[in-house]
């Protein structure tokens, strides 16, 4: 078994699904799921956590501000320049060139397939509606991509982008970064700096990189339409659920399996005992039976079930023990802004 690349293929039992290149517990349970402690609090947060906000500010009033000037119009087609201070620039229902240049800029692309570039200063990009192309630049930029198949570049600065709806390719860059898919089949690439990916809903494929990263794929899809997580080079966080496909790459990872019943158990391709972990999510009534067996047919394979039902699937994880597992409560990763 294997998974090749940034965006490679990832081949399980015959079938082949394409690759593109949470939350913490503060407890854990002893392999007969008796006792819960404090013991991985300390190692799975500490310089994992992000504090993630929904609201996108405006442009620092205290600036001067201008509508910039269209530099040329073709066919409804716009450019439009900014300048050194504060712009608010505006496209039409053309496909636009926009350019913010320096100064906290606030660009909405309007209608059309729009390429917008914030410059330097920290920017507000909006997509709006269309296939839209948006480059942050330098400073911490807003990126939102809104309606259309949109391509989101953050560059530099500690970016938050957002994609909406549509199929989305969105590239963090450099430094620590926050991106979001929303609706669609979403591409997410962190790149450096400890980044953290959300997919939602689609199939999602999310890719950290280098960095301490924070991978959820998140809900939404059908039952045969897996998300893939690839954690990259860092100690990564790396939330999975059902049919989720995960490699957790270089690095010291916790892999946290949220299972359903009679859904499709997450796989994990590359487990590297004692360096990785794996975390269950469990809230029953009573304490799970938890049971590792090695596959019947392939002897790559190891699964992990809780009361009978497979909720992961392991390659090359020869040796797996109960103690290599732990089981956390859902209310455990809410407390920490993340509830899958």
């Amino acid at each position: 078994m294997f998974l090749i690349g940034l965006f490679g293929m990832a081949a399980l039992g015959g079938a082949a699904y394409a690759i593109s290149d949470v939350l913490v517990p503060d407890e854990t349970t002893e392999e007969d799921g008796e006792q819960i402690d404090d013991s991985v609090e300390d190692e799975l947060t500490e310089g994992n956590l992000l504090e993630l906000e929904e609201d996108v500010e405006e442009p620092d009033s205290s600036e001067d501000t201008n509508t910039g000037e269209i530099i040329s119009e073709h066919g409804g087609n716009l450019v439009i320049a900014g300048d050194e201070d504060a712009n608010i620039l505006t496209g039409q229902e053309g496909n636009d060139q926009i350019n913010g240049y320096e100064g906290g800029d606030l660009i909405d692309g309007g209608g059309g397939n729009d390429v917008i570039y914030g410059g330097s200063g920290e920017d507000t990009l909006i997509g709006n509606v269309g296939n839209d192309v948006l480059h942050g630049g330098n400073g911490d930029d807003n990126l939102a991509g809104m309606s259309g198949n949109d391509d989101q570049y953050g560059h530099f600065g500690m970016d938050e982008l957002e994609g909406g709806d549509g199929d989305d390719r969105i590239f963090g860059g450099q430094d620590d970064d926050i991106l979001r898919g929303d609706d669609g089949d979403d591409q997410l690439q962190g790149g450096d700096g400890d980044d953290y990916l959300t997919g939602g809903a689609g199939q999602d494929a999310l890719f950290g990189g280098d960095g301490d990263d924070i991978l959820n794929g998140n809900d939404g899809r059908e039952e045969t339409s897996p998300d893939f997580l690839n954690g990259g080079a860092g100690d990564d966080v790396i939330l999975a659920k059902d049919g989720d496909i995960v490699t957790g790459g270089d690095g010291d990872d916790e892999i946290i399996v949220q299972p359903e019943l009679e859904q499709e158990a997450a796989t994990i391709m590359d487990f590297q005992i004692g360096h990785d972990k794996l975390l269950v999510t469990w809230d029953g009534p009573e304490d799970p039976e938890l049971t590792i067996e090695p596959d019947s047919e392939n002897n790559d394979l190891t699964h992990v079930r809780v009361n009978g039902e497979n909720v992961a699937q392991i390659f090359g994880a020869e040796g797996l023990a109960a103690e290599d597992i732990l089981f956390v409560t859902e209310s455990q990763l809410a407390q920490y802004a993340f509830t899958g």
